[in-house]
């Protein structure tokens, strides 16, 4: 406490909000406030006048009630502090709030940000909102009513699909001024020489649904230059129907070395995600979605002829469903040590790939009911998962999260009986590359919130000592 208020707020401001997630693809500025922020905020006088501000910077009203209660709370906070407004999509069911939250709006002086989580057929709140001079951005997930006649160079459409044909509302809005931050084609019959010259306010990324037929990107150098915030490409192929016939430019080397090495048949793409540097006609893979096929037993070839294709790949989805091979555990972690950009690593059902061997045995995380079956294949899953990713973050520099999302049954031969699953994310920090976080967990009791970390106890070796 004898740190003067400036060194107190910054410190304050480190641990005010919970951080977003790795794959957050939302353009929200809206941060939750910690426990940490509410707990430190009733400590004293002192301290509560500096939490003041980051307690009411971000304001989120979800339900009519939340309308109600600030409409009889004191507007001096929200007058001086309030920088952000995030209005869920519950509440646009009642019209009593725009009744309320109009008038107040006004005494928002310091309002910069509003969200809007709903699609409204009335535009009396989007006017009102539209109307204050201290408000930049309004980010809305629906397109704005087609009565609404305003300038809209405020608001941006946070994306929105385009099926066969550019409907007429969006085109009205874009004429109007609205900003597009994601736009998703549908239809790659749509991808011709007109496309490449439309223009698109804001345009940052581009996602487009891949079918069968082969698509042509001549349109794409076109859109570039004129879109100089269009950063993101995403060529999208969920149902696999066109990878497996067709080579973009972009991952032609890696699918041309795939083959020589006979690995082809080992692998699905499903999902390719290229960025292009500023300034810059150059586009790079930077996310790959790879599918192991049932019979390989190439993992380890494919993972590291991907991390020389794309030495720039910051996220890669794994996804073994399918997959029967089975790996050494060690020798799987170390392959991940050559992905020297990767940041963001998804791995589906991977935990009955791995073979741990007599190498250790894991005390579980958390009290296991020894009486049931699936509760100690459930514990035993979460542990060795556990002891996969510590080794996993250790070899991979740069790695910082890890998304897991596995599965399996009571017996787990058949895969039959009861399922158990786990699925959440893990987080790679400091200097000595742990791991900590939570998985969301189902076994036979049910959900359950499942906190991980490297401060497990190993039995390997008849002794006991910790992971590393």
């Amino acid at each position: 406490m004898s740190l003067p208020n400036e060194l107190l707020h910054s410190i304050i401001g480190y641990l005010a909000y919970v951080p977003k997630l790795p794959d957050s693809r939302s353009k929200s500025q809206f941060r939750c406030t910690s426990p940490e922020l509410l707990a430190l905020s009733v400590t004293n006088w002192r301290l509560r006048r500096i939490c003041l501000p980051f307690l009411f910077a971000n304001i989120k009203i979800r339900h009519i009630k939340d309308a109600r209660r600030l409409e009889d709370s004191s507007l001096v906070l929200f007058e001086k502090f309030t920088k952000l407004l995030a209005i869920s999509h519950f509440f646009s069911r009642s019209q009593e709030g725009d009744r309320i939250l109009c008038p107040i709006l006004p005494c928002m002086k310091r309002l910069e940000w509003v969200e809007l989580r709903f699609c409204s057929a009335r535009s009396v709140l989007l006017e009102a909102i539209l109307a204050q001079p201290s408000v930049l951005t309004v980010l809305v997930e629906q397109l704005p009513d087609a009565s609404l006649r305003d300038n809209l160079s405020k608001v941006v459409h946070e994306g929105t699909s385009i099926p066969t044909v550019f409907s007429p509302n969006l085109e009205r809005c874009l004429d109007q001024g609205m900003r597009l931050v994601r736009l998703e084609v549908l239809d790659p019959g749509l991808l011709n020489e007109d496309f490449g010259h439309r223009h698109f306010a804001g345009l940052e990324e581009l996602r487009l649904s891949m079918r069968r037929y082969p698509v042509s990107f001549s349109w794409l150098s076109a859109l570039s230059s004129t879109h100089s915030s269009l950063k993101e490409l995403w060529l999208i192929d969920d149902n696999r129907q066109y990878f497996s016939r067709h080579t973009p430019i972009f991952i032609s080397s890696f699918v041309e070395e795939s083959q020589r090495q006979d690995l082809s048949k080992n692998y699905i793409i499903e999902r390719v995600g290229l960025r292009r540097a500023q300034c810059s006609q150059d586009w790079r893979v930077m996310s790959l979605t790879i599918f192991a096929t049932f019979a390989s037993t190439s993992l380890v070839e494919i993972l590291t002829l991907i991390s020389t294709s794309f030495p720039k790949l910051e996220t890669l989805t794994l996804d073994l469903d399918s997959h029967k091979a089975t790996y050494d555990s060690e020798r799987l972690a170390a392959v991940f040590a050559r992905f020297s950009s990767l940041r963001v690593l998804y791995l589906h059902k991977v935990f009955k790939r791995l073979r741990f061997g007599s190498r250790l045995c894991v005390r579980p995380v958390r009290c296991v009911d020894r009486t049931s079956v699936l509760d100690t294949i459930a514990a035993r899953a979460e542990s060795g998962l556990l002891w996969f990713i510590s080794r996993v973050a250790k070899r991979a520099s740069s790695l910082d999260a890890i998304y897991i999302n596995d599965r399996g049954f009571e017996h787990e031969k058949t895969g039959t009986g009861e399922p158990w699953l786990l699925v959440g994310w893990l987080h790679v920090f400091n200097g000595n590359r742990d791991v900590d976080g939570r998985l969301r967990g189902k076994n036979g009791s049910g959900y359950c919130e499942i906190q991980l970390g490297t401060k497990m106890i190993s039995r390997g070796f008849g002794k006991e000592s910790r992971l590393s």
